[in-house]
């Protein structure tokens, strides 16, 4: 039925059956080899899908702003992207550097500027941050270090950090600057310093030269704020925060809002390249050292060449095993761990012709054998159970004894 069903289908040109539609089917062997290249090739597959899932989902999610810490282009908590936003919207031009040389291009061209100065890792040196401060009309800290205070405001002085606390302090302005009566009171921690002009004491820290959370110098050409909460996205609207850095950053049309970065690091104060202190000649003998070693890696690497079949089950014959194992005994000089073998096996072949069954003793065998061949019992127990050969010698001599023996008690 089959046959007729085969014969009577349609074949194109060359004979072969003709598909549905005109399309020549796949070839099972095309799809059994491809199967069988998936399956020896899954994990090397599965691994890069997943790495290729992990750039696409990276690369997906990346954020496309900037990131770094009370940046005017940061919308994160961090950020200060709403106050930039905010100080915009009042006319202020806000311009954000990143380098030295355009913060000094951007006051160079609007003289009089207000510069807010962020460093906190400390990049710049004391010259460049002189020639800030020679620049700058007016300058705004954010919770400065030493060396930033000596720099830009000398009149003001560090003075500590405000007692940890869980949130936020609740600071009033405790002093008769229009700029902090303005903001009223303001939620901040952070650093205190003291400055001709000081408000926002600590709490419990007021009155005559108690450090505050804001400090300036008579006339406002320096004023510093010692918290970052004052301008950060998700602190600024908090009682007068946003207040007080509105009026101390937006005096002025324009404002220079500078953050130093490793890029700003002066040539001879990065830190040295340790194979510029190498002599010239190192960087050749490195590169001729890895010449050699890739030529002695490949003269004395293993090269496997093609594979060779072996006929397998292996055929050992019993006399090849039988020498080995004698050469093993002679080898090791183990005369008595060969006549214990030598006895065991005439035994069990005595027993085995005599009939003596399975279950007879030494004594048993030894007796049947002394019968067999017509010799005394004594004699036969003596050869088969007391002898004990001493050297190489002597056992080739009890061996072809115990040959005789077996002879004589099987011969008749």
């Amino acid at each position: 039925m089959s046959r007729v069903a085969a014969e009577a289908a349609p074949t194109g040109s060359n004979g072969a059956p003709e598909s549905e539609g005109g399309e020549e089917p796949t070839p099972p062997r095309v799809r059994s080899r491809f199967a069988a290249w998936l399956r020896r090739h899954r994990v090397p597959l599965l691994l890069l899908l997943l790495l290729c899932g992990v750039v696409i989902a990276s690369v997906w999610g990346r954020a496309d702003h900037d990131t770094t810490a009370l940046s005017p282009a940061n919308p994160a908590p961090d950020g200060a992207m709403a106050a930039a936003e905010i100080l915009a919207d009042q006319g202020v031009d806000v311009q954000h550097h990143q380098t030295l040389a355009e913060a000094l291009a951007a006051l160079d061209d609007n003289p009089g500027a207000t510069l807010l100065f962020l460093d906190p890792s400390g990049y710049l040196t004391g010259e460049q941050r002189e020639d800030l401060a020679d620049a700058a009309g007016r300058v705004v800290l954010v919770e400065p270090s030493f060396e930033q205070l000596a720099d830009f405001a000398p009149q003001i002085r560090s003075a500590g950090v405000l007692p940890p606390d869980p949130e936020r302090h609740r600071l009033d302005a405790g002093c008769s600057s229009e700029d902090a009566e303005a903001a009223g009171a303001i939620e901040a921690g952070g650093k205190t310093y003291r400055g001709p002009v000081t408000c926002f004491p600590a709490p419990g820290n007021q009155g005559a030269g108690a450090a505050g959370s804001y400090a300036a110098t008579k006339g406002g050409s320096a004023v510093v704020l010692g918290s970052a909460d004052l301008l950060a996205n998700e602190s600024v609207a908090l009682e007068g925060n946003a207040a007080l850095a509105f009026r101390t950053l937006g005096p002025d049309e324009t404002l220079v809002w500078y953050q130093a970065g490793p890029f700003d690091i002066p040539a001879s104060e990065a830190p040295a390249d340790p194979f510029a202190l190498l002599p010239p000649w190192v960087n050749p003998l490195l590169f001729w050292l890895l010449l050699v070693a890739c030529a002695a890696a490949f003269w004395r690497g293993r090269r496997l060449g093609p594979l060779v079949e072996e006929p397998l089950p292996v055929i050992v014959h019993a006399a090849e095993t039988a020498e080995g194992r004698a050469r093993l005994y002679q080898d090791s000089r183990a005369v008595a761990h060969a006549a214990a073998t030598l006895r065991a096996a005439a035994m069990t072949r005595l027993a085995a012709h005599l009939r003596v069954g399975p279950g007879a003793g030494v004594a048993t065998v030894t007796r049947a054998a002394a019968n067999a061949s017509g010799r005394s019992y004594s004699e036969i127990d003596h050869l088969l159970n007391q002898r004990l050969p001493g050297t190489g010698a002597d056992l080739v001599r009890w061996a072809q004894d115990l040959k005789d023996l077996e002879e004589e008690a099987t011969s008749s």
